[in-house]
């Protein structure tokens, strides 16, 4: 009868002790962004905690305000594709790579070219707004927010 009792107790206390464990991870979920390929499937595997697309929610598309435009997605796993247009003087550049940083609430994709770092910045509660920002030497010399024009994709290699 005691062991009944003790394994009784061990089970609502283990049971107990995951969910709160689940709990305290869906309390946190303000964490770095971690991205990398996996390849020791044989395969290009991404493992990336701040995906552009999850379930419904998906950034790709192409967003702009009266300055500028861009079109953003994910060519293949860990190759992501960034286009952008000055509608000022028409100047466009069309920008490669994987450098995800960040937090899971406001992930940000990284592009660099000819010494300016060019940031998307989203947030998954929000499919239709990216910010771009563009620095040189670790001074911004833009910073707009770009409201989702269509799903189109434009650019690209």
């Amino acid at each position: 009868m005691k062991l009944k009792a003790i394994a009784l107790t061990t089970l609502c206390t283990l049971s107990l002790a995951l969910s709160l464990s689940f709990a305290a991870k869906a309390n946190r979920p303000n964490q770095p962004c971690q991205a990398r390929l996996d390849t020791r499937t044989g395969s290009d595997d991404e493992v990336n905690n701040c995906p552009i697309t999850v379930g419904n929610f998906s950034i790709r598309g192409t967003f702009s305000n009266s300055n500028w435009q861009a079109s953003f997605w994910a060519w293949e796993p860990a190759y992501y594709i960034l286009y952008v247009k000055n509608k000022r003087d028409g100047s466009e550049i069309n920008l490669t790579g994987f450098d995800v940083r960040g937090t899971t609430n406001r992930p940000q994709y990284r592009f660099s070219d000819r010494g300016i770092t060019y940031v998307v910045t989203f947030q998954y509660s929000d499919r239709n707004t990216i910010r771009l920002e563009m620095y040189r030497n670790n001074q911004a010399i833009a910073n707009q927010l770009l409201a989702r024009e269509s799903d189109k994709l434009i650019g690209g290699p």
